[in-house]
């Protein structure tokens, strides 16, 4: 019963629409918030897991040579 009195009261005084912004804004912080660490710990479970990768080979199709991509330092 006090938060609807209190509903009312604020969007009779018009400051309802800042109180629904505010608390979008803390939910939308939450959300990201949440989500960066939650990309964070995938990425070192993942780089835990799997290392880090390896040099890179090049493969010419149709061949079983593998050649290091190792330019001459001349």
């Amino acid at each position: 019963m006090l938060i609807i009195l209190l509903l009312i009261l604020a969007a009779a005084l018009g400051v309802l629409g800042l109180i629904v912004k505010v608390a979008v804004g803390v939910a939308l912080g939450i959300f990201l918030g949440f989500a960066l660490v939650a990309w964070l710990v995938a990425w070192r479970v993942r780089r835990t897991l799997f290392g880090s990768r390896p040099p890179r080979w090049r493969r010419v199709r149709g061949s079983t040579v593998e050649v290091l991509d190792h330019r001459d330092p001349r």
